[in-house]
């Protein structure tokens, strides 16, 4: 059976943005994936910081249907993929990482960053399954059983 992919990171700066573009495309060859839900594709009304019509965006009504979506989307998951950035880590991301965690989730987390030199915060190392180290891994990753390993990363 295929899976239902929760796909977290930030897209605020051009790293960020190719690695969700990247990971999008790798996730896609995967035919153990069947359905992908990528948070910025879908935004409340379509809404964007770039393409706001209305004047909703960062107003109540846009955050509070936007959370609403990505909190039913993170439910229905099967599990997640988060994409981190060591050098522009994302609080909406490490919240994600939290909620997935909480729910049960099995959680592969793709960090591209030397993870020696860069160390992360214990609660996120823990609350991880599996670490991969290069987007390319996401489009021959075995999603069917994703088994629980320990961060090899420095951890403060």
């Amino acid at each position: 059976m295929q899976k239902q992919i929760y796909l977290a990171g930030g897209w605020f700066t051009p790293k960020q943005a190719s690695l969700v573009e990247r990971a999008h495309a790798a996730l896609k060859q995967n035919p153990t994936i069947g359905y992908i839900h990528s948070p910025q594709e879908h935004q409340y009304k379509g809404v964007t910081e770039d393409h706001d019509p209305e004047g909703m965006f960062g107003g109540y009504e846009w955050a509070n249907q936007t959370y609403q979506n990505d909190i039913t989307a993170m439910d229905l998951a099967d599990m997640a993929v988060v994409l981190w950035d060591m050098q522009d880590e994302d609080t909406g991301t490490a919240f994600e990482v939290g909620y997935l965690n909480a729910c049960h989730k099995p959680i592969v987390f793709v960090c591209e960053d030397d993870l020696q030199a860069n160390p992360i915060n214990l609660m996120l190392a823990k609350g991880i399954t599996q670490c991969l180290t290069s987007v390319d891994e996401l489009a021959t990753f075995d999603f069917q059983f994703v088994a629980g390993e320990p961060y090899t990363g420095q951890i403060v």
